[in-house]
């Protein structure tokens, strides 16, 4: 065994840098150009990571190690020296508890999501993280993998920081337009500028931003992006001063204000966006105190949910309806993103216990439970869908054929609760088509193994009065309801 091979079993995985660096400096008058030579001809059970890294890097490593968390670990560390692109993304999962929306996370890459001369895609970076095995993806969401996640993964408050971040895109588009700022009914979210995602975008015609070419307006823009759920360091701005910069830079691009909203940030990370020319916006100072004490229960809710609707359920109620009073309605919006907390109202009041996004896995194939609800003979697995539109055939497909069957034979594999009648319900605000509710009826008539139900807004209601509550029949009523007429 040679001396680098040895230096690299016993140290871990290294980059090619470090080790010249090394090498170099040991006083053996060894040049760059040698030092890179011996490192091409390292074979055997040295194995080696590359096109990740800054310089043309590679990352070397004994073949004994890979895939342990000792891997991991130095894989990790070598993107957070020399892999900017692919770090900010895990980065960026961190800080989100762990998980992102699909749609959503491109805003928080430094990457661009259209081709541009001289950058990776943010597509790409995805892929080569995905490759890795350094993140996850299904059909709605990308999270961070739990070999690197260092228990930090927690979908519950990824959900309710990106819930909360909805009402904050609805309310900072109002408040925009009010001020005149963007043109009204031009916002989009989760949107392109200048070959990026921001989380909001919008054309802005005031002061002398906009410019004229051949007699045409061309308009500046408001683009932003939101942070909050946790306190923010200077490295976590950096996906956004990176963007910034090099807008800035670059030609034939539009005038731009930029935003970052956020709740609570240390002072480096606020002179540093600052001395960018970054609009700094704290939650409290646009919409006031009591929206940000909002958001933070409304965030406490979602990561708690199983325990609060359990406990304390009118909790629940009594946020829905400081949201619409404080927003002025504008939840309606959200509805489907909470409405699997109703769902959970509902089982909170007649079941021994709930879990809400329960996260399930038998024999690799990971599954969501909305509702979990226990009771002495029983399980509730409940579907939940907030939708303003019918659920179709194919939907009910996927849940019969794909959730259905993992999800038993996981409950089966569980001595403490394999014995129990299983109930599975699909709870749909927006109804079922024709199609939809043939195949439901079919199958709750022939399954035997297991109990099928399912509910649209009229059978809501009905069970909402079982429980005898006055306020949740409310809620339903207007915040559904009036939504679907």
């Amino acid at each position: 065994m040679t001396y680098l091979e040895r230096y690299i079993k016993e140290n871990g995985p290294t980059l090619s840098g470090k080790l010249i660096e090394m090498m170099v400096s040991e006083g053996k008058s060894v040049s760059k150009v040698a030092a890179r030579k011996q490192l091409s001809r390292l074979k055997g059970d040295i194995f080696r990571v590359k096109g990740l890294f800054a310089d043309g890097q590679f990352l070397f490593h004994h073949k004994e190690i890979f895939a342990s968390e000792g891997y991991y670990e130095g894989l990790r560390d070598a993107l957070k020296k020399s892999g900017k692109q692919y770090y900010i993304i895990l980065q960026a999962l961190d800080f989100h508890s762990g998980q992102i929306k699909i749609s959503q996370l491109p805003s928080y890459s430094i990457s661009p999501v259209q081709d541009l001369k001289g950058h990776i895609t943010y597509s790409t970076v995805i892929n080569k993280l995905l490759n890795l095995n350094l993140i996850h993806q299904d059909e709605e969401f990308i999270s961070i993998s739990g070999v690197i996640s260092n228990g930090s993964l927690n979908t519950n408050k990824s959900k309710g920081i990106e819930l909360a971040k909805n009402f904050l895109l609805i309310q900072f588009n109002d408040w925009s337009r009010k001020i005149g700022l963007v043109a009204y009914n031009s916002s989009k979210f989760h949107s392109t500028f200048g070959n990026y995602q921001f989380n909001f975008v919008s054309p802005s015609y005031i002061g002398s931003l906009p410019t004229i070419n051949n007699s045409k307006i061309i308009p500046a823009f408001v683009i932003a992006d939101i942070l909050i759920g946790n306190t923010i360091n200077e490295f976590q701005v950096e996906f956004f001063i990176n963007k910034i910069k090099t807008l800035k830079f670059r030609k034939n691009v539009a005038h731009f204000i930029p935003f970052l909203i956020v709740d609570s940030i240390d002072t480096k990370a606020l002179n540093l966006l600052k001395s960018e020319g970054v609009v700094v916006g704290f939650v409290n100072e646009l919409f006031g105190e009591k929206y940000k004490d909002l958001l933070n229960s409304l965030i406490n809710l979602v990561t708690n949910a199983g325990a609060i609707l359990k406990k304390n359920p009118e909790a629940y109620l009594d946020l829905i309806l400081k949201l619409n009073k404080l927003v002025d309605g504008k939840t309606n919006n959200l509805r489907g993103d909470l409405f699997e907390l109703a769902v959970g109202y509902y089982h909170g009041r007649i079941c021994n216990s709930i879990d809400i996004g329960k996260l399930i896995n038998h024999k690799g194939l990971q599954r969501e439970i909305d509702v979990f609800g226990l009771l002495a003979n029983k399980i509730f697995i409940s579907e939940c869908k907030g939708y303003n539109h019918k659920v179709d055939k194919e939907e009910i497909d996927t849940w019969l054929g794909e959730k259905i069957p993992v999800i038993r034979k996981w409950i089966l594999d569980q001595p403490s609760i394999s014995d129990k009648e299983i109930i599975f319900e699909f709870w749909s605000t927006g109804g079922y088509t024709t199609e939809a509710i043939e195949l439901l009826e079919k199958r709750k008539s022939t399954t035997k193994k297991y109990v099928i139900e399912y509910f649209d807004l009229e059978n809501m209601i009905a069970k909402s009065k079982e429980i005898n509550s006055k306020k949740f029949t409310e809620i339903l009523r207007d915040y559904y309801i009036k939504e679907l007429n």
